[in-house]
């Protein structure tokens, strides 16, 4: 089992600067991958993105990239040659109609910036790679040793809630044939005082299998096979690689058992086993939200 929050941290160093590199998660009902990366590293977005893809399933993942001191940068420099011509000549013609003294030098046409350009040469994505996979991993890692260990704490916290439950359930079963009876005791005062108060105006046969009918409807234990297969399902899928969304629904599930067994039983005793019971099924269901 898998939590979605977690957290990885690694530094890689060279002789001229340092990056670092941390991932972190928060649960989410998908993957969600946000990145805060230097404009040097701007176009590893997409393998970034497919990196972590590539590893994780589910859950709200931000990595963040810093790079402390000064990569060398590669830059080109040009000049506007025919802007620097058409400068001079202005420059000349300026000098003759003004009658100014001195010669036009080279710096005097360097102040004009527009003449002078300057590139960025595109980097080698392979180099900016090497750079960055190293801290990428690593803190990849250790985010994903984190999910684990914080998964494995999540799943037995799930299956301690689950035996619980699983008890409470057997102790239902065990009062369903002593409701049941005390039921049918209940009925049989009633229907006892309606004979008396309506004598042969009522049809004795036809209210017995009327009350047998509504005896029938009082049965529970339906509803208690299936809450206990969905706690042996649940027992079962806990150990699949990616089991939130499949406990997720099973939770549902037995919230909806164990509301219509308390409706059912009309009994003091089993509603407040099934509140102790959904409380349960409440707990597991918040575990549950930050498993993958």
């Amino acid at each position: 089992m898998e939590s979605m929050t977690g957290f990885g941290r690694a530094i890689y160093q060279n002789d001229d600067f340092q990056i670092i590199v941390q991932a972190k998660s928060v649960n989410h009902r998908f993957l969600d991958i946000t990145l805060r990366l230097p404009k040097r590293y701007s176009s590893l977005e997409e393998r970034i993105r497919k990196r972590v893809a590539e590893l994780f399933s589910r859950g709200k993942i931000e990595i963040s990239i810093r790079i402390l001191g000064l990569a060398k940068e590669k830059r080109e420099i040009f000049f506007d040659l025919e802007l620097a011509k058409k400068l001079k000549e202005n420059l000349l013609h300026l000098k003759e109609t003004l009658l100014l003294p001195g010669e036009i030098t080279l710096s005097e046409i360097l102040t004009f910036r527009e003449i002078t350009l300057f590139e960025e040469k595109e980097e080698d994505l392979e180099f900016l790679w090497n750079e960055v996979e190293p801290a990428l991993e690593t803190s990849l890692k250790d985010l994903k040793e984190g999910r684990l260990r914080e998964g494995a704490l999540l799943k037995e916290k799930i299956k301690d809630f689950l035996s619980q439950l699983k008890s409470i359930v057997l102790k239902i079963e065990e009062l369903k044939e002593k409701i049941k009876t005390e039921n049918i005791q209940k009925m049989k005062e009633r229907v006892t005082h309606l004979l008396k108060e309506l004598g042969s105006e009522l049809d004795e046969g036809r209210l017995y299998q009327e009350i047998a009918f509504l005896l029938d409807r009082l049965d529970i234990t339906e509803e208690i096979d299936r809450l206990k297969v969905h706690i042996e399902n649940a027992l079962k899928v806990i150990d699949e690689p990616s089991c939130g969304k499949k406990l997720d629904f099973l939770c549902q599930e037995m919230h909806r058992e164990i509301t219509t067994l308390s409706n059912k039983a009309q009994s003091a005793e089993i509603s407040l086993l099934a509140v102790s019971a959904k409380d349960l099924v409440e707990k597991i269901r918040e575990q549950v939200q930050n498993v993958v």
